[in-house]
């Protein structure tokens, strides 16, 4: 990224007004050097962007000083922002000194979406007028604890909004009342930081050796169910992780199983209002796995109870589903993503292909739901 920004100035196709607004942004460049801990063995932060931008100064032929390419590399490390497609899957990094210029909460009223090379800023909430409009810099998931300890070494600063000096997350008190009462802080800590590590140890290995350890992290907090919430982390996006690798094991049912447990009791919580995109692409997700098990079950030799698994006993209506999911999305796309967005456009690609109508009965469903819900909640811990 530097180094196209100074082959960008050196060509004169980088405006001065562009040039500025990159200038005006923070690099927090003395508070880097200040800061001693090392990202890597024998490597603090600072060294690593002098390196860097040794190597960027050099392979540009730039006429800037090294000085000011280091304030350069700073700035795109502090500023730029994780690069998504329409289901927020990581593509890149992004650079916008527009975005760079808005205030972090852990409670924000938006969210930065992409859409192809686009980038908007939408809603999570109706916006009084005159109000500050915010982003999240962290995982707002995570308890007041750990959310300050990411801003304070990458942007330098404490956060004093009102969840972190209230000590809530998502709305919820860091500690709800029953796991206060049930666990001390440093079992709650320890549950905590084991679940990330495992969490951690399964990224990038192979699926069936995946799954052992997911299964491993959820069991930390399967034996801590009456008091440790669902939606607490680090117990969500474990779970998530779990049902994305169990489909990919073919063990579809469970897979769903553990979606609907998120779409009902978790999703809710920690990505509230109707609109929220990433609860939406979670619905989409879960339309499209249902989408792919009745299919299954269509094809099946036995008429899909093997499929179905356990789902089979709670005697679903799966296009009354498939038609009450679809209308939860369609009426969320215009708010979160945009009718002409990416995601808008994948979610018509898929469901054109949807599913034969002619499978089961039309039925309510309000019903329907309530069967999911219930099954949600007896199947998967």
């Amino acid at each position: 990224m530097v180094i196209q920004l100074l082959l960008r100035k050196k060509a004169g196709s980088l405006s001065d007004s562009e040039w500025e607004r990159f200038l005006g942004t923070q690099d927090h460049r003395e508070n880097i050097k200040r800061n001693s801990a090392e990202i890597s063995p024998g490597l603090t932060k600072w060294q690593d962007i002098q390196l860097m931008s040794q190597a960027a100064h050099k392979y540009s032929g730039a006429f800037e000083s090294l000085d000011l390419v280091q304030s350069m590399t700073a700035r795109c490390l502090v500023n730029s922002m994780t690069m998504t497609d329409g289901i927020f899957s990581t593509l890149g990094t992004c650079l916008s000194t527009s975005a760079a210029l808005l205030n972090h909460s852990c409670n924000p009223n938006c969210i930065f979406i992409f859409s192809g090379a686009s980038l908007s800023i939408r809603s999570l909430r109706s916006i009084p007028a005159e109000s500050e409009l915010t982003i999240s810099y962290v995982d707002i998931t995570a308890p007041s604890h750990r959310r300050r300890e990411e801003l304070i070494p990458m942007y330098y600063f404490e956060c004093q909004c009102g969840y972190c000096t209230s000590k809530l997350t998502c709305g919820q008190p860091d500690v709800p009342a029953a796991l206060n009462a049930g666990l001390p802080s440093t079992q709650i800590f320890k549950l905590e930081v084991e679940g990330k590590r495992l969490e951690g140890l399964a990224e990038a290995i192979a699926p069936t050796e995946k799954a052992k350890l997911l299964d491993e992290a959820m069991d930390l907090f399967v034996s801590y169910k009456d008091m440790y919430p669902l939606w607490r982390y680090p117990w969500p996006s474990i779970r998530h992780e779990l049902s994305m690798v169990r489909w990919r094991l073919g063990q579809q049912s469970i897979a769903i199983c553990h979606v609907l447990k998120a779409y009902f009791f978790i999703d809710p919580v920690i990505y509230p209002g109707p609109w929220h995109p990433i609860r939406t692409v979670r619905t989409f997700t879960l339309l499209k796995m249902l989408y792919e098990l009745q299919y299954q079950m269509f094809r099946s030799a036995d008429g899909g109870d093997q499929v179905e698994g356990g789902l089979k006993g709670y005697n679903i209506e799966w296009p009354s589903v498939n038609k009450g999911l679809e209308q939860e999305i369609e009426a969320a796309v215009p708010k979160c993503f945009g009718t002409e967005s990416s995601f808008a456009e994948e979610y018509n690609r898929v469901t054109k292909l949807g599913f034969p109508e002619k499978y089961g009965r039309k039925v309510d469903w309000t019903g329907e739901r309530a069967k999911l819900r219930k099954a949600a909640k007896e199947l998967v811990d």
